[in-house]
């Protein structure tokens, strides 16, 4: 299900991420974001503005061109999804410890790590996007 909490329009979504509106226009053209339209206006929802920000991120940070975000994107979102369903299991045996700090190996590798949530923290807009539990949050780190 698609989440439309935030509703933003180019330019509010350009300046927050500190991008030019052509280049927001490149990554829809490329597939990695689909806004939403209200007549000729694209609206970006807090799912897109978190896409944008990893795509930022592989992008400014890892050096990545359009065909390594592509391949990047799919293969956080997969591994993410993963690392939820086992870290979330009822009992973690050690070999489901070990294949969920492997996970982390190889996020952290991309330049994404999974760090826990301060309670009172609410999540920033677009945040919602990573599957990940919900005392966890995702940082992107060019630090390698």
């Amino acid at each position: 299900m698609r989440q439309t909490q935030g509703i933003y329009l180019i330019s509010v979504v350009a300046k927050t991420l500190d991008m030019h509106p052509q280049t927001l226009r490149k990554y829809e053209r490329a597939g990695f974001i689909a806004p939403l339209r209200m007549g000729s206006l694209r609206t970006y929802s807090d799912e897109d503005v978190a896409r944008l920000r990893l795509i930022k991120h592989f992008v400014e940070d890892m050096g990545l061109n359009l065909a390594g975000v592509e391949m990047a994107l799919r293969l956080t979102n997969e591994l993410l999804e993963v690392r939820m369903r086992l870290s979330s299991a009822v009992s973690l045996s050690e070999p489901v410890v070990q294949s969920v700090r492997q996970i982390d190996g190889m996020l952290a590798s991309m330049g994404v790590r999974v760090v826990p949530r301060h309670r009172q923290e609410e999540p920033a807009p677009g945040q919602g996007w990573f599957k990940v539990n919900p005392d966890e949050t995702v940082e992107f780190d060019s630090r390698q």
